[in-house]
C-alpha cells in the first residue's frame, strides 16, 4: 500500500507501464533520431513502419491512465459480524461516511460483506466463504478494512492477509476495554462501553425503592459478554438488592416472565441475538414485545433502543462513535504510523430518557442528573414555534386592524357622499329657488296670459247667455278655449313645481329632446321679456340618457339665463342664444351659445369654482352647481369663448346602451 493515497502524485507511473512492448518501444523510439520522424528526411517505408507503433502507444497510454486512476482511488470494505442492517449499524455508517465525505482528500469508495455470524454457524461456512470473497477481491485491491464485531476481526485475522494484503484494519467493538481483542499491527479500534452500572444508577434513581432488578440478555456469545459485564456491574452495588437474570429464554416464556414481574421492578435490557434454543432474534422486536406486556419499566444501555419504549439509560451515541471510525479511517488511508495513544478510542456514555415513557410510568424527570438529554418531549406547538405563531397573530391583528380601517373609512366615505348629495340637493334647490326669482316675471306671464284669456272668455259667455239667444256651439267654443288655457296656465305651475320641489335624485332613462322642449316652454316668455331671440335646435334623432331630467332642466336654465345676461347690452343684431343637441361618438353634446363679448382669459380657469362670478350680484354658485350635475351624470362641461363670436357653453353625456344599439328598423 502506498504511503499516502489521497498524496500520491498523479503524474506518477504504474509498475505495468515498466512491462511488455510499450515501454521497449518508448526506449527505442526515444533513441531514433529526429530525422527518422519526419517525412523530409527519411523513406517512405520508415514512415509506415513508425506509423503502427504510434498508434499502439496511443492505445496503451490511455488504458494506462485508467489503471492509475483505479490504484489511487481509496477503497474501504466495511465487514460486518453481525447484520449490517442493524439500526446501529446503519446510524454509525451513515456518520462515518459523512465524516469522510466533508474532510479533504480523494474519493472513497465503499464495498460491504458481512458474515451474518449470530443466524448462521461461521465454522462450517468459513471456507466456502472465504473463498468466494478471494474470488470477488483477486484484482480489486482494498486499502481498509472496518472490522464491525468481534466475528468479524476475527475472520481478517485468519484470512485477511490473503484475501485484502496490505490492508490496514480499524475494529468496531462493541463490548468495552474488558472484553477487546489483541489488535494486528498497525490496526485501530472504536470500541463502546456497556454502561450497565450508568444504567442501573439512572434506573435506582427514578425508582429509589424498586424492591428487585430483572436484567434480560440472550444465548449468543455477544448476549453472554454483555450479561459478564452487567453482572460485574451489579456485583459493585452499595446496596445489595435481588437480582435475577433472564438468559436466552424462548420470546413467549420471556414475556411472561417479564409481565408477572411487580410494577415496583427494574428491568434491565440488554440484548437478546438468539435464544437457548438457537432461535435468531432481532433485538429490537424482542424489546417491543417485552415492553408491550411489562407492569414495570424497561431501561436499556444502548442508544438504538431509545423510542422503542424504553425510559431511559447510559448510552453512547452512534453519531459520535461513526465520526470516532472516520477519523480512523481516514488516518488508515494516510499511511501514517497509528499513535499509541489513539489505538483504542471510546465514545463517551451519557444519559439519555424517553419522554413519553417517563410519562407512561409517571417517573418524575426532575430526579434525573441535570446533564440528561430529554428526547421525544412534547412541545407545545406555540412554544416551539412561538415567534412564528406570535408574528403571524401580528400579521393577523394588523390585517384585521386595516379591514375594521378599511370598514370604517368605508362607512364614513359613505355617510360623507351621503352628506354632499343631500348638500348638493339643498345648493341645487337653493340655485332652483334663484332661478325662479329670476323668472318671476316670466312665470307670472305665463300665468297671466291663460288667465286673462279665460277671463275674457267667461265674459263672452254671460253676455251670449243675457241674448236670450240659443247659440250653444259658440258657448261650446267658449269652454273649449277655457279648458285649454286652463291647461297652458296648469302646465306652467308643474313646471314650476317640478323645477322648484325638494325632490330626491332620481335616475331613469329620458329622451335630451324632451328636456330641450321643456325648457323652451319655461324660457320662452324670459326671452320675450328680455328681447333676446331664443333658438332651439333638437336633434333629429332620439338621445336617451340616464338621470335626472329635472337636474338636466336646471343645468340648461342655467347657461341659458348666463348667455341671455351675457348679451342683455349688446345690440339687438347680437342679443341670440342658441341652444343645440347633437350626437357625438362618445355621446350626446348640449351646447348653449351666446354672441357677447366672451370670457376673458383669467376668469376661464375659475369660471367654474364656487363663489366666483363675475356679474356685479352674482353669488358664483350657478356654474359650480351646473359642473357637479353634470359629472353626476357621469359627463363633463366646458366652455370655449371667442372675443368676436361670444361663448359656447358645452355639456357631453354618456348616452344609455340602448342607444347605441343599432335600429331594428334601418331606413
Amino acid at each position: 500500500m502506498p504511503e499516502s493515497l489521497f498524496q500520491m502524485p498523479v503524474s506518477r507511473s504504474s509498475p505495468r507501464r515498466k512491462q511488455g512492448s510499450l515501454v521497449s518501444f518508448e526506449a527505442h523510439a526515444a533513441r531514433m533520431p529526429i530525422g527518422t520522424m519526419t517525412p523530409h528526411h527519411g523513406s517512405k517505408t520508415r514512415w509506415l513502419g513508425v506509423a503502427p507503433a504510434l498508434m499502439a502507444a496511443l492505445v496503451l497510454g490511455c488504458i494506462a491512465v485508467p489503471l492509475r486512476a483505479a490504484e489511487e482511488e481509496a477503497r474501504v470494505l466495511m465487514l460486518y459480524g453481525l447484520d449490517p442492517y442493524l439500526p446501529p449499524f446503519l446510524a454509525m455508517d451513515k456518520a462515518m461516511r459523512e465524516s469522510l465525505a466533508g474532510e479533504a482528500g480523494g474519493p472513497v469508495h465503499f464495498f460491504s460483506e458481512s458474515l451474518d455470524s449470530q443466524r448462521f454457524a461461521l465454522e462450517t461456512l468459513e471456507p466456502e466463504l472465504a473463498a468466494l470473497l478471494a474470488k470477488k477481491y483477486n484484482a480489486l485491491p482494498i486499502h481498509v478494512v472496518v472490522a464491525v464485531s468481534r466475528k468479524a476481526l476475527e475472520f481478517f485475522e485468519r484470512h485477511g492477509q490473503q484475501l485484502w494484503p496490505g490492508a490496514r484494519v480499524v475494529f468496531v467493538g462493541f463490548l468495552g476495554y474488558e472484553f477487546k481483542p489483541s489488535l494486528p499491527p498497525g490496526a485501530t479500534a472504536v470500541v463502546s462501553i456497556l454502561d450497565v452500572a450508568g444504567t442501573i444508577d439512572i434506573a435506582r434513581r427514578l425508582q429509589p425503592g424498586a424492591p428487585r432488578i430483572v436484567v434480560v440478555s440472550g444465548a449468543a456469545e455477544v448476549d453472554r459478554r454483555g450479561e459478564q459485564q452487567a453482572r460485574e456491574a451489579l456485583a459493585k452495588l452499595d446496596e445489595r438488592v435481588p437480582v435475577e437474570f433472564l438468559s436466552g429464554l424462548p420470546l413467549p416464556e420471556l414475556v411472561a416472565r417479564v409481565a408477572a414481574e411487580p410494577p415496583d421492578s427494574i428491568v434491565i435490557y440488554l440484548a437478546q441475538f438468539r435464544d437457548r434454543d438457537g432461535r435468531p432474534y432481532e433485538p429490537h422486536e424482542v424489546l417491543r414485545a417485552i415492553v408491550k406486556t411489562s407492569r414495570a419499566p424497561v431501561y436499556g444501555a444502548a442508544e438504538s433502543i431509545m423510542g422503542l419504549g424504553a425510559v431511559a439509560g447510559s448510552v453512547a451515541s452512534y453519531e459520535s462513535r461513526g465520526r470516532l471510525i472516520g477519523e480512523q479511517v481516514r488516518r488508515a488511508l494516510a499511511g501514517g504510523p497509528p499513535d499509541p495513544s489513539r489505538t483504542v478510542l471510546a465514545a463517551p456514555n451519557r444519559c439519555v430518557a424517553d419522554a413519553r415513557a417517563l410519562q407512561r410510568w409517571s417517573l418524575e424527570e426532575r430526579r434525573l442528573p441535570n446533564s440528561c438529554e430529554i428526547r421525544f418531549k412534547y412541545v407545545p406547538i406555540w412554544r416551539q414555534y412561538w415567534w412564528q405563531i406570535g408574528l403571524t397573530l401580528v400579521i393577523v391583528a394588523g390585517q384585521a386592524m386595516l379591514i375594521v380601517a378599511l370598514f370604517v373609512q368605508h362607512r364614513r366615505r359613505r355617510a360623507a357622499e351621503q352628506a354632499e348629495l343631500a348638500q348638493r340637493a339643498v345648493l341645487a334647490r337653493a340655485s332652483r329657488l334663484a332661478l325662479a326669482g329670476e323668472l318671476t316675471g316670466a312665470i307670472a306671464h305665463e300665468i297671466n296670459q291663460p288667465l286673462g284669456a279665460i277671463l275674457s272668455n267667461a265674459d263672452a259667455g254671460d253676455l251670449l247667455l243675457d241674448s236670450g239667444m240659443d247659440r250653444r256651439n259658440e258657448l261650446r267654443a267658449i269652454l273649449a278655449d277655457i279648458r285649454r288655457d286652463d291647461q297652458r296656465a296648469s302646465e306652467v305651475i308643474q313646471r314650476l313645481r317640478d323645477l322648484l320641489g325638494k325632490q330626491k335624485f332620481e335616475r331613469k332613462e329620458f329622451d335630451l329632446n324632451e328636456v330641450v322642449s321643456d325648457l323652451e316652454s319655461i324660457m320662452r316668455a324670459e326671452a320675450r321679456r328680455r328681447g333676446i331671440v331664443l333658438e332651439i335646435r333638437r336633434a333629429p334623432e332620439t338621445l336617451a340618457i340616464m338621470g335626472d331630467p329635472v337636474q338636466i332642466q336646471q343645468v340648461l336654465i342655467n347657461l341659458v339665463l348666463n348667455a341671455m345676461d351675457a348679451v342683455a347690452e349688446e345690440p339687438e343684431a347680437r342679443r341670440t342664444v342658441v341652444v343645440s343637441v347633437a350626437k357625438s361618438e362618445t355621446g350626446a353634446v348640449l351646447a348653449v351659445r351666446d354672441r357677447g363679448r366672451g370670457i376673458a382669459p383669467e376668469h376661464k380657469a375659475k369660471l367654474f369654482e364656487s363663489f366666483f362670478s363675475t356679474k356685479r350680484n352674482g353669488m358664483g354658485l350657478g356654474l359650480s352647481i351646473t359642473r357637479t350635475i353634470v359629472e353626476a351624470h357621469g359627463g363633463r362641461v366646458w366652455v370655449e369663448s371667442d372675443p368676436d363670436e361670444g361663448a359656447v357653453f358645452q355639456v357631453a353625456l354618456p348616452l344609455t346602451i340602448s342607444n347605441d344599439a343599432p335600429s331594428p328598423h334601418p331606413a
